[in-house]
């Protein structure tokens, strides 16, 4: 059994390297064609799939809910920011000039902390790696505001310092990740013949379309960029 994902994905994936044997073999020709006076100047055979359609049945075996990302707790987090930040404060060499600023923003950031926690708790909302990186920024900002430091630090340290703790919090903030809902499904030609029935059976009509892929060579500033673009 597998998630009805790893099934489409597997379709596609195989219609992908359909693609490249068959490019490998036009190559092949190619070889053929120029090597032979008779056919050098005919176009060469190239057979493409541009769209492909599939009619497969499938079994649901189970549904698994989605999982909401859980944030490890307020004081590790915490605690885990406090030290990056001292410690990015020191690396810049402003450490001794901004105790107010530390000050604030420990306060702060401890307070969207909680408020993040309280949202988690109540279940209002999911919370994401980033709608928590978005909070500390806030009280970053806030607690730069509401200090001298603001003025007096360089704009450029500021946010040397800000892109170091949001590294770290991306690092500790969560117990655990999210995960989106699934479908675990059965595909297998015998399986879905012995156990499919009305309440648990579907037929799949799948239609892909092929959109092929080139690469392109420009120059730029000296360098040589290659990109994939479409045919």
């Amino acid at each position: 059994m597998s998630e009805l994902s790893e099934i489409l994905g597997a379709v596609m994936i195989s219609l992908v390297h359909a693609r490249r044997l068959a490019d490998e073999e036009t190559a092949a020709v190619a070889e053929y064609y120029k090597d032979n006076p008779l056919l050098e100047g005919m176009s060469l055979p190239r057979v493409r799939v541009p769209e492909l359609t599939i009619d497969m049945p499938v079994t649901f075996e189970q549904h698994v809910p989605a999982k909401d990302a859980e944030l490890d707790s307020t004081s590790n987090i915490h605690k885990a920011l406090m030290e990056q930040f001292k410690q990015s404060l020191d690396d810049e060499d402003i450490l001794s000039k901004t105790k107010s600023f530390q000050s604030t923003f420990d306060k702060e950031s401890k307070l969207a902390l909680e408020k993040l926690a309280d949202i988690q708790r109540t279940g209002g909302s999911r919370i994401t790696r980033e709608a928590l990186l978005r909070s500390i920024d806030d009280a970053y900002a806030k607690s730069l505001k509401k200090n001298i430091a603001n003025k007096e630090i360089p704009f450029e340290k500021t946010q040397i310092v800000n892109k170091s703790i949001r590294h770290k919090l991306s690092q500790v903030a969560l117990k655990s990740s999210s995960s989106p809902q699934s479908l675990v499904t059965n595909a297998t030609t015998s399986s879905v013949k012995e156990s499919a029935n009305a309440a648990n059976s579907v037929r799949l009509q799948i239609t892909l379309r092929e959109e092929g892929l080139e690469w392109a060579t420009s120059s730029q500033d000296g360098k040589i960029k290659n990109r994939l673009q479409p045919e």
